[in-house]
């Protein structure tokens, strides 16, 4: 049984559905370096009892800067210097937004899929 060209309605909306996709790709290729994890900021308590910093929550020492991250199930982490939080944190942006495009393009597919008249489960 041959393929059917859709009806021109459906047409239509596959036409707008490859415009957004288009769209969304373009916002893809704009995303720089990409990292995934979070950069943490923390203030600690060293190890002397007769520090300030045992006393007072604002006397801790830092801010120290934290990277971390999933590697084979397990959470990694490493110590940063200011720029280089600054520079990851802009890197983690990136990651979330690139996610947020991809769940983007995802949709589009199952919505053009449908349209098509796809079966998906």
């Amino acid at each position: 049984m041959p393929d059917l060209e859709p009806p021109p309605r459906r047409q239509e909306a596959l036409r707008r559905l490859r415009k957004e996709y288009v769209e969304a790709q373009r916002q893809l290729a704009q995303i720089g370096f990409v990292l995934q994890g979070s950069v943490a900021e923390r203030r600690m308590l060293c190890g002397k009892a007769s520090c300030r910093c045992r006393r007072e929550p604002d006397a801790r020492h830092g801010p120290y800067y934290q990277w971390s991250w999933k590697s084979r199930g397990r959470t990694v982490s490493v110590y940063l210097t200011p720029t280089q939080a600054a520079t990851c944190k802009e890197w983690v942006r990136n990651n979330r937004q690139m996610e947020r495009i991809f769940a983007r393009l995802r949709r589009i597919s199952v919505r053009a899929a449908r349209l098509l008249e796809i079966p998906l489960k």
